[in-house]
C-alpha cells in the first residue's frame, strides 16, 4: 500500500530533472471543478481519501489539510505535488463509483492540461485478461473465467514537442495499452523516462527491447512463426514477409537496432566511452515509435 502511496510523479525521474513544475491556478481549478462534477456521488469519500494520501506523504500538512481541508492544499501546493494528486485521482477506492468511465476520465484530465499548454500528460490504463478459476456463486462449484486485471494506472510523465507527441509518441502509447503489449509498453515509457532523466544510453538500450518485443507479440498475434531468441533482425524479416512493404523498409527498420548496438549501454564500450548525443536519443525515440505504428498499421493491429 505505502509503495504505491509514494510512487508519484514528484519522485520519478520525470519530476527531478526539471527543477521546478508551475502548474496554474486555473488548471487546478478546472480539475478541482471537474472532480466535483465525476465523484460527485462520492464526494465525501472522495476527498477523505485523496486527504489521507496526501496526510502520509506531507505529514507537516495535517493540521492545514484538517481544518482547511484537501482543496485549499492543492490550490497552493507546489506544481509536482498537484500533479502527484492528478495520479491519485486513478487511486481512490470509490474510482469505480465515478460518473465517467475510466477511459473517458484519461481524457478528459489531458484536455484540461493541454487548455494551458502544460507539458505534461496522462498516460492509459494498462490491463490484461487472465484465465482464473473462480467460485461464480456460494455452493455452485468453481469455474475457468476470463478475468480483466488492471496491469498499471495512470501516471503523469513530461510530454515533449507538441507535434511530436501528438503524432507519434501519443499514438504509440495508445497502440501499446493493449494487454498483450505490456512488456512493450513498459520499455518504451522506460526508454522516455530514461531520455528526460539524461541516461541516453539506457534509452537506445530500452528503445530496441521495446521494438523487439512489439515484434514478438505482432508475430503471435498474427500467427507468424519466429522463435523467441530472435534477434530484431529476424523479427523484421519475419514481419515484412507478411506484408506488402517493399524490401528496402528492412534497412530503415533496422536503424533502432543498429543504434542499440552501436550506441547503447547494451553492449561493452570496450577502450571507448560511447557517448549518445541528446538529439540522436530523440531519433531513436520517434524511429522506435514510427516503426511499431507503420508495422501495427500494416497488419491491421492499428
Amino acid at each position: 500500500m505505502f509503495k504505491a502511496m509514494f510512487d508519484r510523479f514528484s519522485k520519478r525521474a520525470d519530476s527531478m530533472v526539471k527543477g521546478a513544475h508551475e502548474v496554474p491556478q486555473s488548471t487546478r481549478t478546472r480539475a478541482l471543478l471537474w472532480c466535483q462534477e465525476v465523484f460527485d456521488a462520492v464526494l465525501g469519500e472522495f476527498w477523505d481519501e485523496t486527504r489521507r494520501f496526501l496526510e502520509y506523504r506531507h505529514p507537516d500538512q495535517i493540521q492545514l489539510l484538517r481544518n482547511e481541508g484537501t482543496g485549499a492544499f492543492l490550490v497552493r501546493c507546489n506544481g509536482e505535488d498537484f500533479l502527484d494528486f492528478i495520479e491519485d485521482i486513478f487511486r481512490v477506492k470509490c474510482l469505480s463509483r465515478a460518473q465517467k468511465r475510466e477511459q473517458q476520465m484519461v481524457e478528459d484530465l489531458n484536455d484540461l492540461l493541454r487548455v494551458d499548454g502544460l507539458p505534461y500528460h496522462v498516460t492509459d490504463f494498462v490491463k490484461e485478461t487472465v484465465r482464473e478459476t473462480v467460485e461464480i456463486l456460494p455452493g455452485m462449484g468453481l469455474r475457468e473465467t476470463d478475468v480483466i486485471k488492471t496491469v498499471a494506472l495512470p501516471r503523469v510523465i513530461m510530454r515533449e514537442s507538441e507535434v511530436m507527441h501528438s503524432d507519434a509518441i501519443e499514438p504509440v502509447l495508445q497502440l501499446l495499452q493493449r494487454p498483450a503489449y505490456k512488456s512493450a509498453n513498459k520499455e518504451y515509457l522506460d526508454a522516455l523516462e530514461d531520455y528526460r532523466k539524461g541516461d541516453l544510453g539506457d534509452s537506445l538500450t530500452k528503445c530496441g527491447s521495446s521494438f523487439e518485443s512489439f515484434l514478438k507479440v505482432l508475430c503471435d498475434r498474427k500467427g507468424w512463426p519466429y522463435k523467441s531468441t530472435d534477434t530484431a533482425a529476424s523479427l523484421v524479416k519475419t514481419v515484412l514477409a507478411k506484408g506488402t512493404l517493399d524490401s528496402y523498409f528492412e534497412q530503415l527498420l533496422m536503424i533502432i537496432a543498429t543504434l542499440r548496438n552501436r550506441l547503447s549501454t547494451s553492449h561493452g564500450a570496450g577502450t571507448g566511452v560511447r557517448k549518445v548525443p541528446r538529439h540522436v536519443a530523440m531519433y531513436a525515440l520517434n524511429a522506435t515509435a514510427s516503426a511499431m505504428l507503420l508495422l501495427a498499421a500494416e497488419a491491421g493491429e492499428s
